[in-house]
């Protein structure tokens, strides 16, 4: 989708699909906090592209894979004891970097928009993360 516009509709039906996934899927018995504060994050990721798209064309690749990073990154860091998350943080360095990459080398995308779906990714996850588990 080149144009602004035509991410409107897609990016909302996207936005409520993951609304709904994220409450039903918290009314199960097996789901916990911790993927509770997951989902949540990542809903607010995709609300938070979906709302920006009506203003700038923000870079939706970018911000789901640095919201992966994001995760990896964090529980590293809050679980260092036995850490067996250094290869997968390795992996999503080097996917995070070749999927913005192949943003910008299909003109997909200015590095200004994929600076922010990165950095909103990113940002969203790592600190709710961070902040509520």
């Amino acid at each position: 989708m080149m144009e602004r516009q035509d991410r409107y509709l897609p990016f909302a039906f996207i936005s409520v699909f993951y609304i709904l996934v994220t409450y039903l899927m918290s009314r199960q018995a097996w789901f916990n906090p911790t993927m509770a504060i997951i989902m949540i994050s990542m809903t607010t990721v995709v609300i938070s592209t979906n709302l920006i798209t009506y203003f700038w064309k923000i870079s939706a690749h970018a911000a789901g894979v640095a919201g992966w990073l994001g995760f990896i990154l964090v529980f590293s860091l809050l679980y260092s004891k036995g850490n067996t998350l250094f290869w997968p943080l390795i992996a999503a360095v080097i996917l995070t970097g070749l999927v913005i990459w192949s943003r910008l080398y299909l003109n997909a995308h200015r590095p200004s928009e994929s600076l922010a779906g990165f950095v909103l990714g990113f940002l969203v996850c790592f600190s709710s993360v961070l902040l509520f588990v």
